[in-house]
């Protein structure tokens, strides 16, 4: 994590679920800038680790764009779960950065992360 610089680099016990449960913190702006990086190749990690993950992660692709992206969600046991869609586009040689966390009550409330991103970004004009 502190090689990556990612959130406030904190694992903690957990190895398994330190993301989930754990003291790992990070802002969707920050992870936001994360996802930058990676899209233009930019971690200290192997260009051939990112470009595997650039495939995977690529949701999409459009007239003139492409679309990446990752959701995820943790449902506590008790209380209102947090979801999200991270990701990036790519459209002109550019790539614009994104990140959604919303507070999720249910699966319902959880489908609506991407439609919800979505709909920004075509308010934006990047999709």
């Amino acid at each position: 994590m502190k090689r990556l610089g990612y959130g406030n680099m904190r694992i903690g016990s957990q190895v398994d679920r330190f993301w989930l449960q754990g003291p790992l913190e990070i802002s969707t702006e920050e992870e936001a800038r994360f996802v930058a990086r990676l899209a233009r190749g930019r971690l200290p990690v192997s260009q051939r680790s990112q470009a595997l993950e650039r495939d995977i992660a690529r949701q999409e692709d459009g007239d003139g764009y492409a679309l990446y992206g990752k959701t995820g969600w943790y449902d506590p046991p008790q209380g209102t779960g947090v979801g999200w869609w991270v990701g990036w586009v790519e459209k002109g040689g550019r790539v614009y950065a994104f990140a959604l966390n919303i507070n999720l009550s249910d699966e319902a409330a959880a489908a609506k992360r991407v439609p919800l991103a979505r709909a920004a970004l075509q308010q934006l004009g990047v999709l």
